[in-house]
């Protein structure tokens, strides 16, 4: 027990001696800190610490940063005009690990313990490391093991190692006065991205829309009551230059906050070609945690639910040798993002999930959808899945080449509604080519270069069949 307190203590003295010319800019001394996060794996992190300068040129160690800073991009200044100018800087993520540990061993001796099964006493041996790439390998006696047959005890700590990542930064300024200081750098393990929780009422054709901003922290850092700024949009960036990190000890968790209504305390701006969510509310995030916070949204936006049938262009190429399979509707909720509608904002990207209720008022998973960025004024769709009550039946009644450019075809598509109530159907059908419908039973309310579409309406339990016929000239 006397020797274990002695190796400590020897620790303790190395590791305060190998730093001992550097000045500590602890946590302690923070007064600000804010996080800019961009949707693609980086963050830009402002550290705010008043420091002094014990003297005209010094080492300020700053700990606790991001273990993945990209230190080409630190930018160190003051806040209160004083000069500071940085004379280097150095990035040392080497940290206190059983791995960092051995391989700063190599070649030097350790203390093996083993416990003996009846006293219960330690057996203490020397050994020296002769390898730890592939495993550690050591030396006792004269004989190798390739497996350690007890603890290994270092009698101190390597030079060098530290217990976090710090940046190491000399600055020459004026000596024993307060400075206050800024410390920015992009780091990567920090990233964002929008998930929407949508209830739709079908009756009402009403939708209630939640947006979460679900934040992710891999830096190896926590970021402790932070002033949070998301950036929606991709910036434009470098073919990064790996940096290699160290291995750390993972811990895992998602936070996540009650529903709630939109975020009283976010205000939304645009910010060059993005767009960016300013949260008030400080926020931790913790290493190895996702948190997720209200971003968002609307209450009874005006919505709609269609249904939606498609062909396919090579329909129109050649002679089918039987009828397409019988295709099940999309459904499609719709809306306008606008404020008449009940919401208009720009929407970042994101999947959406939609509930429904069942006929006992109990909410139910209808589907899920990705959502692109929107901008205000913008049409939403979002598809939630195939209804199989809705259904069409295609059948090419005659298809005939009048010449190498131009074919003649005739279509019925034959639309069946199993439900209880009458469904709006839209037919899309795509056309290749240049293209006339010469005759049709049903009129036509859309058409393009690329389509034909018309709406159809089915009583409930009903068919109704649109005849077609088209002439498409290549």
């Amino acid at each position: 027990m006397t020797l274990r307190r002695f190796a400590f203590a020897s620790t303790a003295l190395l590791s305060f001696a190998a730093h001992a010319d550097e000045v500590v800019v602890p946590l302690e001394a923070r007064k600000a800190l804010e996080l800019t996060i961009y949707e693609n794996d980086l963050a830009l992190v402002k550290d705010q610490r008043d420091l002094k300068l014990p003297k005209a040129e010094a080492t300020l160690a700053f700990a606790g940063v991001s273990r993945q800073l990209q230190p080409d991009t630190v930018l160190f200044r003051t806040l209160s005009g004083d000069a500071l100018k940085v004379v280097e800087q150095t990035f040392d993520f080497d940290v206190i690990s059983q791995q960092a540990l051995l391989q700063r061993s190599l070649g030097q001796d350790v203390g093996v313990y083993t416990a003996n099964p009846s006293t219960g006493r330690d057996t203490i041996e020397r050994a020296k490391v002769i390898g730890v790439d592939q495993g550690i390998v050591l030396d006792i006696g004269g004989k190798i093991h390739a497996q350690v047959p007890g603890r290994i005890v270092f009698d101190a700590l390597p030079a060098g190692l530290r217990a976090t990542p710090t940046l190491l930064i000399t600055a020459r300024g004026t000596a024993n006065k307060d400075v206050k200081t800024e410390l920015s750098y992009l780091t990567s393990g920090l990233s964002w991205q929008t998930t929407y929780v949508a209830e739709y009422d079908a009756d009402a054709k009403k939708l209630d829309l939640a947006a979460w901003a679900t934040i992710t922290n891999s830096t190896g850092g926590d970021f402790k009551s932070a002033k949070v700024k998301l950036i929606s949009g991709q910036v434009n960036r470098a073919a990064p230059r790996p940096v290699p990190m160290p291995k750390v000890a993972r811990r895992g968790g998602t936070e996540m906050m009650a529903m709630a209504a939109p975020a009283a305390d976010m205000q939304e701006q645009s910010f060059g070609g993005y767009h960016m969510y300013d949260i008030a509310t400080p926020v931790s995030i913790e290493n190895n945690r996702t948190k997720q916070l209200s971003l968002l949204g609307g209450t009874g936006i005006s919505a709609q639910q269609e249904y939606i049938v498609r062909g396919e262009a090579y329909y129109y190429q050649q002679q089918l040798p039987e009828r397409p399979p019988v295709s099940q509707a999309e459904t499609v909720i719709t809306m306008k993002n606008d404020k008449a509608s009940g919401l208009g904002l720009p929407l970042p990207a994101g999947v959406v999930r939609v509930y429904g209720q069942d006929a006992d008022g109990a909410p139910q998973f209808l589907g899920e959808s990705q959502l692109e960025h929107t901008a205000e004024g913008a049409d939403i769709r979002i598809v939630t899945g195939r209804d199989f009550d809705v259904t069409a039946q295609r059948e090419q009644k005659s298809f005939v080449r009048a010449s190498d450019r131009v074919s003649l075809a005739a279509w019925t598509v034959t639309l069946r509604n199993a439900k209880a109530k009458p469904v709006t159907v839209k037919v899309v059908e795509p056309i290749a080519g240049s293209w006339e419908i010469t005759r049709e039973t049903l009129p036509r309310d859309k058409s393009n270069a690329q389509m034909a579409q018309w709406t159809v309406t089915v009583p409930a339990r009903s068919q109704v069949a649109l005849d077609y016929s088209v002439k498409i000239t290549y």
